[in-house]
């Protein structure tokens, strides 16, 4: 654990400010959800990612995608990989989206990027033919499903890419 050595005060209504420093590290945002768990002496807050609820369908959404487009299929929500398919799994699983991606995710529309070399992560670069599709739930940008392909992918693969993205936003959203 690291410690910030920051000591806050807790109001009369039981509110507790993190401070500004700490919410950008994170990137955490005004209106963002947070976990609270309870850890013997401790409690702990966690950024609540939506789409880490439906694992489930989002690895068989990138399985499925991966099947069909024979490539690397990775789902993320706004912080880190959550569901990997193909050759990238293990170099992405679980590892924190770069700042490219979650711009991507941000400016809410699809960007696809050929021939050219991406930050997946802090310190990962991959090059080819790179698509990352927002997905948008509630009005608020939750996470993407990016495709990292040798061969450069048709109109109809970027949209049925696009269109799952839909599919997670609305099992979000219902």
């Amino acid at each position: 654990m690291k410690l910030a050595g920051i000591v806050r005060r807790i109001d009369e209504l039981g509110r507790i400010v993190i401070p500004k420093e700490i919410r950008k590290t994170l990137h955490i945002k005004n209106g963002e959800n947070l976990e609270i768990f309870i850890n013997d002496d401790q409690i702990i807050l966690k950024k609540y990612s939506e789409l880490g609820n439906l694992s489930e369908l989002s690895d068989t959404i990138a399985q499925t995608l991966n099947l069909y487009l024979k490539t690397s299929v990775l789902i993320s929500d706004t912080d880190k990989f959550i569901s990997i398919s193909g050759p990238l799994k293990k170099q992405y699983q679980n590892k924190e989206i770069s700042e490219t991606i979650l711009k991507y995710i941000n400016a809410r529309k699809i960007v696809t990027v050929q021939d050219k070399k991406i930050n997946l992560t802090k310190d990962k670069t991959e090059d080819g033919n790179i698509v990352v599709s927002p997905i948008i739930a509630n009005g608020d940008e939750i996470g993407s499903i990016v495709v990292v392909s040798n061969e450069e992918l048709t109109k109809n693969n970027i949209d049925m890419i696009n269109l799952l993205s839909k599919v997670l936003a609305k099992h979000i959203e219902s």
